[in-house]
Order: structure tokens, then C-alpha cells, then sequence
């Protein structure tokens, strides 16, 4: 029966190895392509480059500053050129009996007509409706600049929770094969003692079980991290082949703790882009509804022609031949009753802007809390990341003493393999507390607007 486990043990120990080489080809392939080293800094600068959502933020804040230059372009004269030419059906001319040498005509049979002329236009007072569609212009583009804010800090936390699961898992294989190591180890000095007749073959039987299941873990652990690995290369769009080298792969340091919640809450407050944007729309709607109101108000311009015409009306009689006019006016309209719809219109914006100053005490509301959350994940990772450094060390000690009283002969095999299973967990735990802790800090600086 013992014959029996022990070749199944070892058949499934040479099939860990046979997939572990399977999985690991394409890794070993890599090294011969490009290698990139990158911190979690050059990660979210690259994610960002390579970002479509920010690409499509930076369309709308340029397309917000040609919104904001046609709005200036309103308060400029508008200077117009034409020319016509036109063919005429033939008319009766007419003609008065009188005149300084004979019978004149007044009214000739003019077939074919042209005209040049120059016109410019400059509005004088529009009851605010210009400079109130510039201000709204102003405000919605700051609110597009902070949208496009927004989209970029969105990806740089995407960025740095994607490295930093890399680095986690990178550092999650490096603990799984320390174990493997040390349970190559014990397998070794377990069949050396069977073999000197001071342990028995249940002994060797239980060695063989832990190493085989230490290196599944090694796989496991590989394609965890290969799959982590090309998330983040996916994020920075990077062609599968790129072999990422990060420079974070086992984090030593741990981050600071977190500030108080009211210094940290206030930082938010004034940095979220989200919150920005809000209160920039309420200004651009406060500024649309003077726009909307100005419609009940007079509008004066100044208008300067030049035209140049064959025949000229202005010239009498009229005659086939150039002659060019001027004029200049002054003109001023004034809507006394549009059936209401200025007032709709601007209650409809009112309504509107009342909406927005809501989302935007809602979005202050949810950032406060934010802020919150972000810190004590923070707080607890770190005092997680105490707790795992202190179970590692207790771990270490005891295999330690158990390896010392195994080669004693004082300690069963059993004792030692529980060590290493025990140190093994310790390991695991303590590399996601240093990730778990990085992870928290990148959530807090986006939730603080940094």
C-alpha cells in the first residue's frame, strides 16, 4: 500500500515539473525579447500616454477651446465681401419727354447687372448675452480640463494597482519556491536517514507529498504572475513579446501613515478633479442662463457698407456704367413679447443648474467619504503588514529550532513539515500585506486628488 502512494506521489511530483517547464518556455522565450524596467511612477506615466479615455479627454478640451474662441470671436466686427452677377429679361424702358438735351430715360432696359460690395458689422450691446456666452464657455472648459483630470488619475490608479499585483505576485512566486527549496531539502535528508535506518518510509513518504505539492504552488504562483504581468502590459499597451522587469519586486519599505482625516479631507476637497468640474458647471449654467435672459433685453450695432455696382440704384437714372456708394448705420431691435419662451428658457436652466449644485454637494459628500474609506484601508493594511512581519518571524524561528531537533533526532518528520507549511503561509501573507498596503496607498492618493 505505502508502494502504491509512493508512485503516485511520484508520478504527480514529475508532472508538477513537467508543467511547471511547460509554463515557464514562454518566460524563458521572453529573456530573449525586450526587456523594460519600470517603477509604479513610469507605469502610470506610460498608462496614461497609452490611454484611450484620456486621448478621448484631450478631443473634448480642445474641442471646449474652439467653443471658448467662437465665444470670443462674437465680440469681434464681422466684415463680409460679396459679389453678383446677373442676366436679366428684357423690360420696357422708361422714358420722359423732357430733360436738358431731349427726352431722358429714367428706367433703361438693363439686361446684365454686377455688383462688388463690403460690408462690416460690429455689435455695440447685446444685453450681456455675448460676454455672459464667453463666461460659460470659460467655465466648461475648465470643467472639460478637469474631466480630462479625472480620467487620467482614474488610469494612474488602474496603473498602480495593476504594478503592484505584479509585483505581489512576482514576489509570491520567489516565497513558493524558497518552500520548494526547503522542502527539496528535507526530502534529501529524509531518505538519507531511511537510509542510515533512523527514519522510516512513511517519513520519506510525507517529504515526497510536501515537495510535489510545493511545486504545484511554484506554478500556481508562475501563472498568477504571468497573468498579472500581462494585465499590466495590456495597460500600457505593450506588445506581448516586451518582458517587464519591475523594480519593485519584493517591496521592502512599507508607506507612511496616512495624515489626519480632516487635513486629508480638505486636501480632496479642493483637489478632486470630479468636484472641480461639478462646480465649474454650475458656472458655466449660472453664465447660460444670463445668455438665455439677455434675449429680453435691446440689442444696438453699428453697421459700414461699400458697394460698387453696375448700374448703381442710388444713381438715377440709371445707367449701364460703375459707380460705387457708401453708408453707415446705427440699428437697434428690441423683442417687447415672444410668448414666454425667454422666461421657460430660463427657468429650464435654472432648473437645471439647481440639479448640478445637487450632484456637486453630492460629490463632495461621496468624496469626504472616499477619504475615509481610502484611509483606513490604509491604516489596516499597515497594521496588517506588522502583524505578518511578526507571524514570518515566528515562523522562521520555529522551522529553525524544528530543522536543529529533526537533526538531533529529537523531532518527527511531521513537526518539521508543519513548520514549513507554517512558514510558507507566514511568507504568503506577509508579501500580500506589503502589496495589500502599496494597493491601499494608491487608493488613498486618488481618493485625495493627488
Amino acid at each position: 500500500m505505502n508502494d502504491i502512494r509512493r508512485n503516485r506521489l511520484r508520478r504527480l511530483a514529475a508532472a508538477a515539473v513537467l508543467v511547471g517547464t511547460e509554463l515557464m518556455s514562454p518566460v524563458v522565450a521572453a529573456r530573449a525579447t525586450e526587456t523594460l524596467r519600470l517603477d509604479a511612477d513610469a507605469a502610470v506615466e506610460r498608462a496614461i500616454e497609452a490611454s484611450h479615455s484620456t486621448a478621448a479627454a484631450k478631443q473634448r478640451v480642445l474641442a471646449a477651446q474652439s467653443d471658448l474662441a467662437v465665444a470670443d470671436a462674437a465680440r469681434r466686427p464681422t466684415l463680409t465681401a460679396t459679389a453678383a452677377a446677373e442676366e436679366r429679361s428684357s423690360v420696357p424702358e422708361l422714358t420722359v419727354p423732357f430733360g436738358t438735351s431731349g427726352p431722358t430715360t429714367i428706367f433703361p432696359d438693363i439686361r446684365t447687372a454686377y455688383g462688388l460690395g463690403v460690408g462690416l458689422t460690429q455689435p455695440v450691446y447685446t444685453g450681456g448675452g455675448i460676454s455672459a456666452a464667453r463666461s460659460a464657455s470659460s467655465h466648461e472648459l475648465a470643467a472639460t480640463e478637469s474631466d480630462q483630470h479625472s480620467a487620467e488619475a482614474g488610469v494612474a490608479l488602474r496603473a498602480r494597482l495593476a504594478y503592484w499585483r505584479a509585483a505581489g505576485s512576482i514576489a509570491a512566486v520567489d516565497a513558493a519556491k524558497k518552500q520548494q527549496k526547503r522542502a527539496e531539502r528535507l526530502h534529501t535528508d529524509a531518505e538519507s536517514l531511511r537510509q542510515a535506518g533512523m527514519a522510516v518510509k512513511a517519513d520519506v513518504l510525507a517529504a515526497e507529498s510536501r515537495l510535489a505539492a510545493a511545486r504545484l504552488v511554484v506554478i500556481e504562483s508562475q501563472t498568477a504572475a504571468d497573468n498579472d504581468m500581462a494585465a499590466l502590459r495590456s495597460l500600457l499597451a505593450m506588445p506581448a513579446g516586451t518582458r517587464l522587469e519591475l523594480a519593485d519586486s519584493m517591496p521592502q519599505q512599507v508607506p507612511q501613515a496616512p495624515q489626519s482625516l480632516s487635513d486629508l479631507q480638505t486636501e480632496a476637497r479642493s483637489k478632486r478633479p470630479e468636484v472641480a468640474a461639478l462646480a465649474a458647471r454650475v458656472a458655466a449654467t449660472s453664465a447660460r442662463e444670463q445668455v438665455v435672459r439677455a434675449a429680453d433685453r435691446p440689442t444696438v450695432g453699428a453697421t459700414l457698407a461699400w458697394k460698387l455696382a453696375r448700374p448703381n440704384p442710388r444713381y438715377l437714372p440709371l445707367a449701364d456704367e460703375w459707380n460705387d456708394s457708401w453708408s453707415v448705420g446705427i440699428s437697434a431691435s428690441w423683442a417687447l413679447w415672444d410668448g414666454g419662451r425667454t422666461r421657460a428658457q430660463a427657468a429650464s436652466v435654472e432648473a437645471k443648474k439647481g440639479e448640478l449644485g445637487e450632484q456637486l454637494a453630492e460629490a463632495r459628500r461621496q468624496v469626504d467619504l472616499d477619504v475615509e474609506q481610502a484611509r483606513l484601508g490604509l491604516s489596516s493594511a499597515l497594521a496588517a503588514v506588522s502583524a505578518a512581519d511578526a507571524a514570518q518571524k515566528a515562523s522562521a524561528a520555529r522551522l529553525e529550532a524544528e530543522d536543529q531537533r529533526y537533526e538531533a533526532g529529537l523531532s518527527a518528520t511531521s513537526d518539521v513539515l508543519n513548520a514549513q507549511a507554517d512558514l510558507a503561509t507566514a511568507e504568503s501573507q506577509q508579501v500580500q500585506a506589503r502589496t495589500g498596503a502599496w494597493m491601499a496607498r494608491a487608493r488613498l492618493d486618488w481618493a485625495v486628488g493627488r
